[in-house]
């Protein structure tokens, strides 16, 4: 027979055995594009906004006939500048998910640029959005080779040649600004044709920075924002829906699955190209309303879900 405190010793070894516990597991490291908005988007830095195909027709014609240097144009009540809106509400939805709020952007704590477009009689223009944010937009001045006309117009300007011209142009006019705000930082949202030229200038950007030099005061471009991207310009193809770090830096291409434009499919449903998510005439609120940036549902002019697919 064991003794009584032999037996009390094995009981509290066996309680002891029973009562440990393992160490609770580290907590899972953050998604890199949870944490990249506010990572690289900081008081004082330029959002360049860059759209696509045809931009001058839907945003300077209908732009700079108004009165005024600097016209207020309410998405709402202009539908050509609705069509091409998405570059303004993806720099929006960027800049809230770096926790700045309407009133920051209103205030001035960021600059949003506009390049490309061909705008040549303003400076500025007030875009309110579909919020109702009044966003102070400047223009960083530049054409690109497809700001006139539509897509099936243009289709012999997709190529290596133009989207490295306005990539280099783009880079030279963020360099403009950068002189002006020495050690500000520039994030690029873009679409279409312009996600073609913001993608190549941030896969292409040493070679560029080479040839044209550094940005003001160790300025970069730390992040790229893409959407709507053709699959491939002739002779060059890009990097399909991602996001992926370059040398430091993050590029994230976002594409619909429906969109015909990154499909290179002429016949589908030109609506799979809009990236501002409306039900109704309801934008998806509470900053929630831009494609890949601030949610992934779809609709299909004011309807909820895909644009329909052609029959194969």
């Amino acid at each position: 027979m064991l003794h009584c405190w032999t037996m009390w010793r094995l009981v509290l070894l066996a309680s002891g055995c029973a009562m440990a516990v393992e160490p609770p597991p580290e907590p899972p490291l953050p998604v890199p594009i949870e944490t990249m908005w506010a990572d690289t988007i900081q008081q004082g830095d330029l959002i360049a906004l860059v759209p696509g195909t045809g931009s001058y027709d839907f945003l300077p014609a209908t732009i700079e006939p108004l009165a005024g240097n600097r016209p207020v144009v309410d998405v709402r009540a202009f539908p050509r500048v609705a069509d091409d809106a998405i570059v303004f509400e993806q720099a929006i939805a960027a800049a809230h998910r770096a926790g700045f709020s309407n009133a920051d952007l209103e205030s001035g704590a960021l600059t949003f640029g506009l390049w490309g477009a061909g705008f040549t009689r303003l400076h500025a223009f007030v875009y309110v959005s579909y919020d109702g944010l009044h966003l102070p937009i400047e223009i960083l001045g530049g054409t690109s080779a497809c700001a006139h006309g539509r897509v099936i117009d243009n289709l012999l300007g997709y190529t290596t040649e133009n989207v490295g011209r306005d990539a280099r142009a783009l880079y030279a006019a963020i360099q403009t600004w950068s002189a002006a705000h020495p050690g500000g930082n520039a994030v690029v949202t873009s679409h279409s044709y312009g996600g073609a030229v913001a993608e190549y200038l941030a896969f292409e950007l040493p070679t560029i920075e080479e040839r044209l030099g550094p940005l003001a005061n160790g300025g970069t471009i730390p992040f790229t924002i893409a959407a709507g991207v053709p699959a491939l310009v002739v002779g060059y193809q890009f990097a399909g829906p991602s996001f992926r770090t370059l040398d430091g830096r993050a590029l994230y291409e976002i594409d619909r699955p429906d969109d015909p434009v990154h499909a290179m499919n002429p016949s589908g449903n030109p609506d799979g190209h809009q990236y501002d998510i409306l039900i109704g005439d309801a934008y998806l609120g509470d900053y929630a309303g831009a494609y890949g940036v601030t949610t992934t549902e779809l609709s299909c002019r004011g309807v909820r879900g895909a644009c329909p697919l052609p029959p194969h």
